[in-house]
């Protein structure tokens, strides 16, 4: 493949945010990624004089760039391979064990080797994971951000394929030169709309529609370590992170009304099985485990005259004090690492 102009997203982790001027190693382990949509606005906002008193009756032009404040989104398909990129990203923090035919994956099935199992957890410090992205449209015209947080990762199933969301803030966005860089992209199709499985509540009506997201509350912060017109820290919010998402119903059920207003938690999987394998007959697999799911909201159709009343309910993961978890995701895929520093 030869060298292309544009026409790229080149994602790797980051071992420590890099703000304007930063030095943390970037990882090894590139990844480009085939999103279909990808903007980081660098946010400026200018400095204004227009209220000063200058010997006249007219308003003085800004000085420039007062700062920055960047963030974006980033959109496309699921990927077994980018997956797991991104939920580190949105996590934190995985631990990657190669399989060996003995260790199991969350269904008790042994991972062989040349497959590897990926297990997601979610960071209790103020820092979360970061990119570095580099990118560019086919015609050219290139981008660097660096300090790349995940804000909020939205899965849903749109033209038969699952497919993702990415609410970005990033420390710092500029253009560069072009990087001259040889895209290379993960050799299996993402997973079909048809390729996820829901374990839910038992006497639920029939599901009409799903999505999941990971929701972490994060914001740019200036601390002051460095001269620069970009923030120099991004930061979690005090609020915890939210694993969750909508479930619309085919029909309104009281067993699905009746665990709303008791609070009834159940244990509840996402499982998507892909149809092709990471190794020999073993597929590329993704589980999203909450032992204690619950409704949060829910809402009936206005009541017409038509065949059936529809319904939809919020849901959440929250925390089970039997087995005292509240969300565990693993990916077992091909992919050996995805982060060397």
């Amino acid at each position: 493949m030869t060298a292309s102009t544009g026409g790229y997203i080149q994602a790797a982790l980051e071992q420590a945010p890099n703000a304007e001027g930063g030095a943390n190693t970037v990882s090894s382990n590139l990844f480009y990624i085939p999103g279909t949509t990808i903007g980081i606005d660098p946010k400026m906002t200018p400095l204004e004089r227009n209220d000063e008193l200058r010997g006249g009756f007219y308003a003085a032009p800004h000085s420039g760039a007062a700062e920055y404040n960047p963030e974006g989104s980033l959109d496309g398909r699921c990927y077994p391979s980018i997956m797991g990129l991104l939920l580190w990203a949105t996590c934190g923090a995985c631990t990657t064990t190669a399989g060996n035919g003995v260790i199991t994956d969350p269904d008790s099935a042994a991972v062989p080797t040349g497959a590897y199992k990926h297990v997601f957890a979610f960071k209790t410090s103020e820092i979360p994971q970061t990119l570095q992205l580099i990118y560019a449209p086919p015609s050219g015209g290139f981008w660097k951000a660096q300090g790349v947080a995940i804000d909020e990762l939205a899965m849903k199933a749109t033209g038969g394929a699952q497919v993702f969301a990415a609410k970005l803030l990033a420390l710092v966005s500029k253009q560069i030169a072009d990087p001259t860089l040889t895209p290379s992209y993960e050799v299996a199709a993402p997973w079909r709309a048809g390729e996820l499985a829901l374990t839910w509540l038992a006497g639920s009506a029939i599901t009409k529609d799903f999505d999941w997201s990971i929701k972490n509350g994060l914001a740019h912060e200036r601390q002051f370590t460095t001269n620069s017109r970009y923030p120099d820290s991004v930061i979690y919010q005090q609020n915890l992170p939210v694993v969750g998402g909508s479930i619309p119903k085919r029909s309104f059920d009281t067993d699905d009304w009746n665990a709303l207003v008791a609070g009834t938690t159940f244990a509840a999987k996402i499982k998507m099985t892909h149809s092709e394998f990471a190794v020999g007959s073993y597929a590329h697999k993704l589980w999203v485990e909450m032992p204690a799911c619950q409704y949060v909201s829910g809402k009936q159709d206005d009541v017409k005259n038509e065949r059936r009343t529809e319904a939809t309910f919020d849901w959440e993961a929250r925390y089970d004090t039997a087995t005292s978890k509240w969300c565990t995701i693993t990916v077992c895929n091909s992919t050996p690492a995805y982060a060397t520093f």
